[in-house]
């Protein structure tokens, strides 16, 4: 073992040791900044995406017949995205309607 390793290992905890509050102190959390312009992005993306979602879901029949209802149109002309401080994303949609579209499958015997 040579005697300039002994010292090297101690430059190395010296400086671990000087560098661990440093370390601990910082927020190592992320901040994120938004604009007005980016919720409104935002917003558009999300709407689209809620309104293709909603188009692709099938009503089950309860009524007994053997019908099936799609949802052809959605429309959400009131929609609003806000950020609530400490809180998160508030949705907010008045206004909306949904137009389906049934299918009535009868057979002849």
């Amino acid at each position: 073992k040579k005697e300039g390793d002994g010292m090297l290992l101690r430059c190395w905890l010296a400086l671990l040791v000087a560098l661990i509050p440093a370390a601990s102190s910082t927020n190592a959390g992320v901040k994120v900044r938004l604009t007005e312009k980016g919720i409104e992005y935002g917003k558009r993306l999300g709407m689209a995406a809620l309104q293709t979602k909603l188009k692709s879901i099938k009503v089950p029949d309860i009524s007994g017949s053997k019908r099936v209802m799609r949802i052809t149109n959605i429309g959400l002309p009131k929609s609003e995205v806000d950020l609530v401080p400490g809180s998160g994303v508030k949705l907010s949609i008045g206004d909306a309607y949904i137009i389906c579209s049934m299918k009535n499958k009868s057979f002849l015997l």
